[in-house]
């Protein structure tokens, strides 16, 4: 605990002194989601944390290693070649596949949040202004990761998030949006518990929280109009994909009895909604 508190008071000179800047903890973290095809089956995601006292970084470490390879032409060529190999070797689990879809770059220098996702094979970024969150922090605690934590609750984007936060690890940062408490989130649960983010482990880190791989490639839009994006992708799957791929037709889908499922590739909203319902 001392080292990164070390860490922490540091945080502040090293940005300055860097043109860009360093982490000072990598927190990893276990993202549960529920199935958009059935609405019942947990889907679990691994990302990262990268924060300081000024800005944070939270992403898929194997989706972004897919991201710098297909940023280049010797990547996107080595991508492929060992998507083929292992295709041809049948070792079809060792071909390299995005964990999560997300990335959250927050500064708080800039009162900024930036926010990158996709639709389908488009794909979409906003910035929104960090400073919605009206936590109520609560008496109780518990010891999560050898850290002291203390419980605090909040209404956000539509749903109602339980939070652990430790005062320990002093920064305004956590999983995916959440932050703005006097402590690191290390645990957090959405009212039902099928949205959660649970911390796995804890390090000192150095390592540069660099911008998103293809950034360019993201269009701009609002969080509103994203989430909107996703639900009419869903509902409409294979239109939607039909567009996108310019000119393809992909008539239906079939399950393993050979049964037309075209019509129920997702769940509606009424079985299943994103992590934000406010849309």
């Amino acid at each position: 605990m001392k080292r990164i508190l070390t860490y922490l008071a540091c945080g502040i000179v090293a940005i300055a002194a860097a043109a860009q800047p360093k982490a000072d903890i990598a927190v990893s973290y276990d993202a549960h989601t529920p199935s958009m095809r059935d609405g019942k089956t947990d889907v679990k995601n691994q990302y990262i944390l990268l924060a300081n006292t000024a800005v944070s970084k939270f992403y898929s470490p194997m989706t972004e290693y897919i991201d710098s390879l297909n940023s280049t032409p010797d990547g996107k060529a080595r991508y492929q070649e060992m998507t083929r190999a292992a295709y041809l070797g049948g070792k079809m689990d060792e071909i390299p596949r995005r964990d999560g879809k997300y990335y959250v770059m927050t500064s708080l220098a800039d009162n900024t949040m930036t926010c990158y996702d996709v639709v389908g094979l488009d794909k979409y970024f906003y910035t929104e202004t960090p400073d919605e969150w009206n936590w109520e922090i609560g008496s109780e605690t518990r010891n999560i990761l050898g850290y002291e934590c203390v419980m605090a609750e909040t209404d956000y984007h539509g749903r109602r998030w339980t939070v652990w936060f430790t005062p320990e690890i002093p920064l305004q940062a956590g999983p995916w949006k959440l932050g703005g408490l006097p402590g690191l989130i290390l645990e957090a649960t959405a009212d039902g518990g099928r949205y959660r983010f649970e911390a796995t482990g804890i390090q000192s880190s150095e390592k540069p929280v660099t911008p998103v791989y293809l950034a360019d490639d993201y269009e701009k839009t609002t969080r509103k109009q994203l989430l909107t994006e996703q639900r009419t992708f869903l509902d409409n799957t294979l239109s939607r994909l039909n567009t996108q791929l310019g000119g393809l037709s992909i008539s239906k889908v079939e399950d393993e009895n050979g049964n037309d499922i075209s019509g129920s590739l997702f769940a509606t909203r009424e079985t299943v909604d994103f992590i934000e319902t406010d849309y």
